[in-house]
């Protein structure tokens, strides 16, 4: 099967970006740090076939929903969905050999590559025929992501990426001198299996990053939420506004504005890439996305949005990269 993945390349004088046809996943991006020197700033397998198991789903799209469901039950105007089980009683990330595991149709322009994929209906027990298009588009200093999808019914869709970074470009690093701003006032607690349950003000919590502070901090402190992610975060974050994510690197002086026009971003600080033979906390993930779980929340408004074949899914992220020297 490795025969059969194909690396897709977009370059300028600033940045290069490979997506794979296998998942649609972003294999790397590399740029030049503030000595000029360049580094590839996302995990990736060495080898290509790697790519094909990716337990840890490295840059890979994912979907049709991001996170996990509870007991794999998806409730759509009174009909239960049983969807596919594959994380304890759980679905997470779309289910087994979901769209992140799939080969998906490329087309490489000047400055895109457009990836498309087929979701039958009932595929993992999703109710609908989806047609999804992910467009990775590059310029000058700036990757976006768009993500589209139209469906024959009506059904619940959740994509987002799934790439872990590392500024400094060496994933011997750990991610703790790295600076953080999450541009959030809430995140959602999680129970033991990662669901999340309740909402919860980030006042006075080491979950804090409304102010830019160094990853560390975090890790320095004690709280029940960070053990039930595995010591670390893997955590929805409800976002103020478009504007959601800031990170950056001293050493490199590599800096990331993260823009979206999703409600929510989990940020995951790699708890478990240790078992697949990383380090752990060698990375971060931004998944901008809904809230996991079609959580809901009468007071900040945070409802699961439906599509049907009168209304498209369409939705947009944005990294944004600069050398601060």
């Amino acid at each position: 099967m490795e025969n059969n993945i194909k690396v897709y390349t977009l370059e300028n004088n600033f940045l290069k970006i490979e997506i794979l046809n296998l998942g649609a996943c972003i294999k790397k991006i590399e740029l030049k740090d503030k000595n000029n020197i360049p580094r590839n700033i996302v995990l990736g397998y060495d080898n290509l076939e790697e790519y094909i198991e990716n337990p840890a789903y490295l840059g890979a799209i994912i979907g049709r929903t991001a996170g996990r469901i509870k007991n794999g039950i998806l409730n759509i105007d009174g009909k239960e969905y049983n969807l596919s089980i594959n994380n304890s009683t759980n679905t997470l990330h779309g289910g087994k050999n979901s769209i992140s595991h799939r080969f998906w149709n490329i087309e490489k322009l000047s400055n895109k590559i457009i990836c498309t994929i087929k979701s039958p209906n009932l595929e993992n027990g999703y109710p609908g025929n989806i047609d999804i298009k992910i467009e990775y588009i590059l310029s000058e200093n700036e990757l976006e992501i768009k993500y589209y999808a139209d469906t024959d019914r009506k059904t619940y869709l959740n994509l987002t990426n799934h790439s872990y970074f590392n500024l400094s470009g060496d994933y011997t690093n750990t991610i703790y001198e790295d600076i953080l701003l999450i541009n959030s006032d809430y995140f959602l607690g999680i129970n033991e299996n990662s669901i999340p349950t309740n909402l919860i003000s980030l006042d006075n919590s080491i979950f804090n990053f409304r102010a830019p502070k160094k990853i560390k901090d975090f890790f320095s402190g004690d709280d029940e939420q960070k053990d039930l992610a595995n010591n670390g975060i893997d955590h929805p974050y409800i976002l103020n506004n478009k504007n959601a994510v800031i990170i950056k690197n001293e050493n490199t002086g590599i800096k990331i504005s993260v823009e979206t026009d999703n409600p929510a971003v989990v940020i995951y600080t790699a708890n478990y890439l240790n078992e697949i033979g990383f380090k752990k906390h060698s990375a971060i993930c931004f998944e901008t996305q809904e809230a996991p779980n079609l959580f809901q929340d009468k007071k900040l408004y945070i409802n699961p949005t439906f599509i049907d074949e009168n209304n498209s899914y369409q939705k947009y992220t944005k990294f944004i990269f600069k050398i601060e020297k």
